[in-house]
């Protein structure tokens, strides 16, 4: 009876195993869910001019910037229902980008309606992020204007210096 028992449970135990492989296989061969968070570089980042935007200024390794990521992607989700467009910046790959919104923290936010220029500084929460759409609380925040704005000339020169910049640190880091 015992001898019975030990070929039971190991039994038991290879079908369990068996079945958890299996479930782990076919999660493994859905594909995953496309993100709806638009890369911006320096040769799209105009799309930003008309319509209304969310925009995401981040860095790979930054610990602010991935515990924001799947908030943002959640609030990208909903972008169709919202009516906005929701993108975001590396600024490791588009030191330009940074220069041209004068990024000095991470992570970064900016509303753009209509070419219209504003800084969110709320939190990276989705329901936070919605809310400053729904409720049109960037109606109070203060634009982006003059010299100031992304599209100036002025702050077209700068997105060519954080460029030089970012080419002479790339240059210099792997030199060490």
């Amino acid at each position: 009876m015992a001898g019975g028992a030990l070929p039971t449970a190991l039994l038991v135990a290879c079908l369990a195993a068996a079945a958890a492989a299996a479930d782990d296989l076919e999660q493994a061969a859905m594909p995953a869910e496309e993100s709806r968070v638009q890369p911006m570089t320096a040769s799209n980042w105009t799309l930003v001019m008309e319509g209304e935007w969310m925009l995401k200024f981040y860095a790979p390794w930054c610990p602010s910037c991935q515990q924001t990521d799947s908030e943002w992607e959640t609030f990208a989700k909903n972008g169709e229902t919202l009516q906005i467009s929701v993108g975001k910046i590396d600024v490791i790959q588009e030191p330009g980008l940074s220069g041209r919104f004068f990024v000095t923290t991470l992570p970064a936010f900016f509303h753009a309606k209509d070419g219209i220029f504003r800084r969110y500084r709320g939190p990276g929460i989705y329901e936070d992020l919605q809310n400053y759409i729904l409720e049109k609380k960037w109606q109070s925040v203060e634009p982006l204007t003059g010299w100031k704005s992304p599209a100036s000339l002025t702050m077209s020169g700068m997105a060519g210096l954080f460029s030089i910049s970012g080419k002479i640190w790339v240059s210099i880091k792997f030199k060490e």
